[in-house]
């Protein structure tokens, strides 16, 4: 069976963007949804792919992928957009994306606002993003490759001895971005859903008093707000916040 892997995709529809930041064992398709719903409402979506992402081999993430690499493809996503001639630029994350759209609006003067959804920043334990991204290993190696259950165990050990040392880099680029908060002068949109297990909930609103220009949107949802069964409401909710920031 032929799997179609995951594109990076832009939509352009409209002179304002919006550039879509995916989460750590996700892809651009995690964007997909809001991608369409905004270019359905005249806004131009971009949804680039993460270093190491989007490929059969979860190790790709651990080993191609970094904080700094992540980075440097969210400014060069930026200077694509004003390439585009899009005369406002609006930056939102899933999870890992959440911390580069904050960076971006702390630290690029052209980025009219933003946000966040199920965002890592202030959470302490990255525990249940660990077990995510190992069940996910799993079933890529058990579905996708078709491989012995011998050569998952291998494949698996190899994930387990380098994920927390990749985990350690984010979180240190989190804490970071964290310190910064204070700097957002921009709208700020943060979209959590109360029954996370990936992230702590309650960071969200600690996020929201570092934050003035915050606003908080809470969905009674799980982690992936933008596929679960909040995704209508939050998109509702981000294109409110498009139309009156």
């Amino acid at each position: 069976m032929k799997i179609l892997r995951p594109r990076p995709f832009y939509f352009d529809s409209g002179s304002t963007a919006v550039l879509l930041l995916h989460s750590f064992s996700g892809t651009s398709n995690d964007m997909r949804l809001l991608g369409r719903f905004l270019e359905r409402s005249n806004y131009s979506a971009y949804a680039p792919m993460f270093a190491g992402h989007g490929t059969a081999e979860p190790l790709d993430i651990l080993e191609f992928g970094s904080p700094e690499k992540w980075w440097q493809q969210t400014q060069e996503a930026i200077q694509f957009l004003q390439e585009q001639q899009k005369t406002q630029i609006y930056v939102f994350g899933l999870s890992l994306g959440a911390i580069f759209a904050t960076k971006a609006l702390e630290e690029i003067p052209e980025v009219s606002g933003g946000g966040v959804f199920g965002s890592p920043l202030g959470s302490t334990g990255y525990r249940g993003i660990k077990e995510a991204f190992l069940t996910y290993a799993k079933k890529v190696y058990s579905v996708q490759q078709d491989l012995t259950e011998i050569e998952i165990d291998s494949k698996m050990r190899i994930v387990s001895s380098k994920i927390d040392a990749k985990l350690t880099e984010i979180r240190k680029t989190s804490v970071g971005v964290t310190n910064q908060l204070a700097e957002i002068k921009r709208p700020y949109f943060i979209g959590q859903g109360t029954n996370d297990k990936l992230v702590n909930p309650d960071a969200a609103t600690e996020v929201a008093k570092d934050v003035k220009t915050s606003q908080l949107h809470l969905y009674n949802a799980g982690h992936v707000l933008t596929i679960n069964h909040a995704h209508s409401q939050l998109e509702s909710d981000v294109l409110n916040f498009l139309e009156n920031n």
